[in-house]
């Protein structure tokens, strides 16, 4: 009895991770492994796209958003996602957007307990830079840098360039390694 209760919940594991890598990759964005996404992304944005000055070679792009990008329509965010060579694991992601004139939804929830509801309502408001975090220089440009809250590695660093909004966050990078990153980043395209 117990062997075959075993068996059982082992096909079960075996089914759910098959469907999940399914769906994963049903849902997964093409991987883009030369300049020609990214430079036309840049052309059609309404901001100033910065990237790191690495070679693409040690990393594989992925652009999550704007997914599908249409070549005609304008771009106002850009999140791009950047793994290893193999592209399975997430090194770090950078997203971007227009500092200034940059609207931004929240969702703010209200639960009400005693009656057992929760409503659920989208608020547009003006982007606003976050001062919370350590103070990091970036090439004379002040950003914040804030850690994971459960002591791995990278976190939060953000700072405003040329009135462009960028974000790097990562589990995997160093603060150290992150800040070196953020100064290595330019408008050029990636080498």
């Amino acid at each position: 009895m117990f062997k075959w209760m075993m068996s059982l919940i082992i096909i079960f594991i075996i089914s759910v991770e098959m469907n999940n890598s399914q769906l994963i990759a049903l849902a997964k964005p093409t991987l883009a492994y030369s300049n020609v996404e990214l430079d036309k992304l840049k052309a059609v944005a309404d901001f100033k796209i910065f990237t790191p000055s690495f070679s693409i070679q040690n990393y594989k792009l992925e652009i999550k958003e704007p997914y599908p990008c249409n070549p005609g329509q304008s771009v106002t965010k850009v999140r791009l996602h950047f793994f290893d060579e193999s592209g399975k694991s997430y090194l770090f992601g950078i997203e971007e957007h227009k500092a200034v004139d940059y609207k931004i939804n929240r969702d703010i929830t209200t639960i009400d307990v005693r009656n057992h509801t929760s409503t659920t309502r989208t608020v547009v408001e003006d982007f606003k830079f976050s001062e919370r975090g350590e103070k990091i220089n970036i090439n004379g440009v002040e950003g914040r840098f804030e850690a994971w809250v459960n002591h791995v590695p990278g976190g939060y660093l953000r700072w405003i360039y040329n009135d462009t909004f960028i974000q790097i966050d990562s589990g995997e990078l160093t603060k150290e390694e992150m800040i070196a990153l953020a100064r290595s980043m330019n408008e050029n395209r990636i080498n």
